[in-house]
């Protein structure tokens, strides 16, 4: 996952923001690791996106036995824009 953010310009831009001070909603943990409250933060990366679709689909029993939606399953540790979606 660190290695997908280091190679995301939109990660980059959120650093820089955090950087100079702006209020926003992400936070950098010590090795770099950009996160949107206590989700890791993934923007652009669709190949590390459609792996955790996958693997949430295949094992969303395992994740919430309770659950049936996945994207309830992902949220817990994931975001992304139009994540929803």
């Amino acid at each position: 996952m660190l290695e997908a953010q280091q190679k995301d310009i939109e990660v980059d831009k959120v650093k820089e923001k955090i950087k100079l001070g702006i209020k926003t909603p992400f936070r950098v943990l010590d090795d770099g690791m950009v996160l949107m409250g206590k989700q890791m933060y993934l923007s652009g990366d669709q190949v590390l996106k459609g792996e955790l679709l996958k693997e949430a689909h295949e094992t969303r029993l395992n994740i919430h036995s309770r659950s049936t939606n996945m994207y309830n399953d992902l949220k817990e540790f994931y975001w992304w824009p139009n994540m929803k979606k």
